[in-house]
């Protein structure tokens, strides 16, 4: 029952999260530019959460400490080094006064 409660919570609170995003100035506008610009960049990245994403449940679900650590550490590295490359490409972007 806990654990439902938690997964309510957290499902309610994600409409909130996304209408903040948006009324904070997030947009979808730039990311077919973002993704021509720098397509490796951008889609390991975003590939490398939601590959995080699947390590957690399955450490939820089925695996130990020592399963979950070395492939986190992986994915966690490619997540800084691909992600790195993205921001960097976004910030060049800004700077040249697209937003």
């Amino acid at each position: 029952i806990i654990s439902l409660f938690f997964l309510l919570a957290v499902l309610f609170t994600l409409p909130a999260l996304f209408g903040l995003w948006v009324g904070l100035g997030g947009n979808f506008d730039h990311a077919g530019k973002a993704f021509s610009e720098s397509p490796v960049s951008h889609s390991l990245f975003l590939g490398s959460v939601l590959s995080m994403e699947g390590v957690f449940f399955l450490y939820y679900w089925s695996w130990n400490l020592f399963q979950t650590l070395p492939v986190a550490l992986v994915i966690g590295l490619v997540a800084f080094v691909s992600g790195s490359r993205a921001l960097t490409e976004v910030q060049e972007r800004r700077l040249a006064g697209e937003r």
